[in-house]
């Protein structure tokens, strides 16, 4: 009879024997697992190796699994998940051992492609796209998040630097890889992505956010400190008191005429308006600064009644994405916050709204996926997200 024998992992050679064995010990929620591991002997080098697949693994896949379910789902911080745990199971384990299961398991997150691929959503075509920074190693992060006006996240991207290459880019592979049918783009007033969609996306109609521009005008005219002032002022002097009044409507006249300006819907109605404003263009020049850089872009959803005015969608996830990363503060490592916000964008993919109100609320208990009608077999967003599975 032929023996078949182990080859040493240190000098390669066939030379082994067995050398007893050793108990291992996996943890899991239900209980811990024993069991044998045989040992082996190398009669070159002298050498005793093991031969398993995971090796230094203590924890079960289950175990690391519902570690996530518990981080992401239920929100607990990594040192909450730690005490949790030691109450229930009586299982000491530290929160750094907790984060490197979060990692490995974010690891096998599926990609954009994959999902585009594997489920072929049907997007609207309606863009909304924004930004936010978050901390990797004591240093801010850009991230880029493109959300159809179904709510499903379409594209989310992390960058090293802040350049205009990353963000072309950023366009080109939603356009390019995964063939996302544009019929409007809206975006904040980043001058960037502007250049961008100039660039990338030729012919698409880009409207700027009407809510940055307000939040912009408001601070030009300084509406909210003038406010407080004429709310807190006492009535002892008359004339003082009559100043800061006179000053405070005026600015609120120019912010309501603004306002009006950027949602009317007739062209020839924002002409007249913008006349009106005229007046007030000595003592506010910035505003017709203002609005000779962006007025234009501010009113593409004249021409394009389907464009979204703001993007409030986009802001929404970003929201969500901000929540989350205050438990966890910073990154150690660029890679692992790409892995860690794959995870949580595919959480978001998968995972059912609740809380729709209006002419949303036929949303309530459907993932975006599924408003974007896809049909999904299996309801556990974590096992459509993991690749593994």
């Amino acid at each position: 009879m032929k023996v078949r024998r182990m080859r040493c992992p240190n000098c390669q050679s066939l030379d082994t024997v067995k050398n007893g064995s050793r108990k291992l010990l996996c943890y899991s929620f239900e209980r811990k697992n024993k069991k044998k591991i045989r040992r082996y002997k190398c009669n070159e080098c002298g050498k005793r190796f093991v031969k398993r697949k995971n090796k230094h693994h203590r924890y079960s896949r289950e175990f690391k699994i519902e570690t996530v379910r518990m981080h992401v789902e239920e929100r607990m911080s990594y040192r909450v998940i730690s005490k949790r745990i030691k109450e229930k199971y009586s299982l000491r384990i530290s929160k750094n051992t907790i984060c490197r299961m979060v990692n490995e398991i974010a690891r096998y997150s599926k990609g954009d492609i994959k999902i585009k691929e594997e489920y072929r959503p049907k997007w609207k075509g309606n863009l909304t796209v924004d930004d936010k920074y978050f901390g990797v190693s004591g240093e801010n992060k850009l991230i880029l998040t493109a959300t159809d006006s179904t709510g499903d996240l379409v594209h989310m991207e992390t960058f090293r630097y802040v350049e205009q290459k990353g963000v072309d880019e950023f366009l080109k592979f939603i356009k390019e890889h995964l063939h996302y049918p544009f019929r409007s783009i809206t975006t904040d007033l980043d001058e960037m992505l502007e250049k961008s969609i100039e660039k990338e996306l030729v012919g698409v109609p880009h409207q700027k956010c009407l809510k940055h521009a307000l939040d912009v005008i408001d601070k030009i005219v300084q509406l909210r400190q003038k406010r407080k002032a004429y709310q807190k002022t006492y009535v002892k002097d008359r004339a003082a008191y009559e100043m800061i009044e006179k000053d405070y409507r005026e600015a609120e006249m120019v912010f309501s005429l603004t306002r009006e300006l950027f949602y009317s819907q007739d062209e020839t109605q924002s002409k007249k308006i913008l006349s009106n404003l005229r007046c007030y263009q000595n003592k506010y020049p910035k505003i017709f600064d203002f609005f000779d850089r962006h007025l234009n872009k501010l009113l593409t959803h004249q021409r394009y009644p389907s464009v979204k005015k703001t993007n409030n969608i986009a802001e929404n996830i970003n929201r969500q994405l901000m929540r989350r990363l205050k438990t966890i503060e910073s990154f150690q490592k660029f890679v692992y916050a790409e892995n860690y916000l794959n995870l949580y964008k595919n959480y978001l993919r998968f995972k059912p709204y609740t809380d729709c109100r209006g002419t949303n609320k036929i949303k309530n208990g459907k993932s975006p996926l599924e408003v974007c009608g896809v049909v999904l077999q299996n309801k556990d967003w974590l096992k459509n997200a993991i690749a593994f599975y």
